[in-house]
């Protein structure tokens, strides 16, 4: 009897804690992204054109040590612009970090480009903190848990193309061991260096009431986005143990958890994957879903 009602207290956590609530419409946004006025090569309004032709709803723009210069709406622009930077410099302990912080209204010490001083005004702000790049910038993955990120970037399109250093999923894995509400994105980081547009290759989904600043952000938050390379998942719904996933034509489906844990389902030649259903075991520390195309391309869940 004990045994019964324990595992139904385990159950009831963990369905509270389910993050995902498809029903409303999935929005596509970016969350990196640079202009001229710190080390990109594009004005903010070049940059706003080129992401609503390619039918994106939100942007995040985060210069260096830069805010921008508007946050706005549709009500004036084809999409919403969030307010962002990108603070990057040497911790206490001497270790190089690149952050995004999102999301406030934030009114930072800039000047002096110290690192510490503006990560503790941003969080301090109520700023969504997002540890850009991690393989990239040669972080451990221990190293970023001591200053309590939202989140991190699990692909950086950039720095894929640049040198094959954009997957930090090993890093995430690790941090999901510790943290396992730790939020997962995929950026493009995009600066449009002549002969180096690197765009369009990570983003992430969010499901939202409507595309406002607020409503992104909020569900941002709550981890009710997925991120992505292409592929697409239409549902992630969850009952008695069981998570169903919906998604776009896909190779595989798999079901992740902490080093040798998961399972996966993969196609038949002559019919993609459209939909999958798993247990969720309730002794894993964390779980996430990923999804692979025939091409190769993957989009992640957040930890269930």
């Amino acid at each position: 009897m004990e045994n019964s009602c324990l595992a139904a207290d385990i159950r009831h956590a963990h369905h509270s804690r389910y993050r995902y609530t498809t029903s409303g419409q999935w929005y596509k946004g970016s969350l990196h992204l640079h202009t001229n006025r710190s080390d990109g090569h594009l004005s903010i309004r070049d940059l706003v054109k080129m992401y609503a032709a390619e039918k994106f709803d939100f942007i995040a723009v985060t210069d260096h040590w830069c805010l921008p210069e508007f946050s706005r709406t549709r009500e004036t622009l084809p999409l919403v612009v969030i307010d962002g930077i990108e603070l990057d410099g040497f911790d206490n302990t001497g270790v190089y970090f690149h952050v995004l912080a999102l999301g406030a209204s934030l009114k930072l010490p800039t000047a002096d480009r110290n690192f510490t001083k503006a990560l503790q005004a941003a969080r301090s702000q109520g700023a969504l903190l997002i540890w850009a790049h991690p393989h990239w910038t040669g972080n451990l993955p221990g190293e970023g848990l001591r200053h309590h990120f939202d989140g991190m970037e699990i692909y950086n399109h950039s720095s894929h193309c640049e040198n094959g250093s954009g997957y930090a999923l090993s890093h995430w894995d690790h941090v999901l061991n510790q943290n396992p509400d730790f939020l997962g994105f995929a950026t493009d980081d995009s600066h449009f260096v002549p002969d180096q547009e690197y765009w369009k290759g990570g983003w992430i989904m969010v499901n939202a009431g409507a595309c406002t600043r607020e409503e992104i952000l909020h569900n941002i938050r709550r981890g009710n986005f997925y991120a992505t390379q292409g592929p697409e998942f239409k549902t992630i719904d969850y009952a008695s143990s069981i998570v169903k996933v919906e998604t776009s034509p896909v190779a595989y489906i798999r079901l992740i958890g902490s080093r040798m844990d998961g399972s996966w389902f993969k196609a038949r030649e002559d019919a993609p994957l459209l939909q999958a259903e798993f247990q969720l075991p309730l002794d894993w520390p964390y779980a996430r879903i990923e999804i692979e195309d025939i091409d190769g391309k993957r989009a992640w869940s957040n930890p269930l």
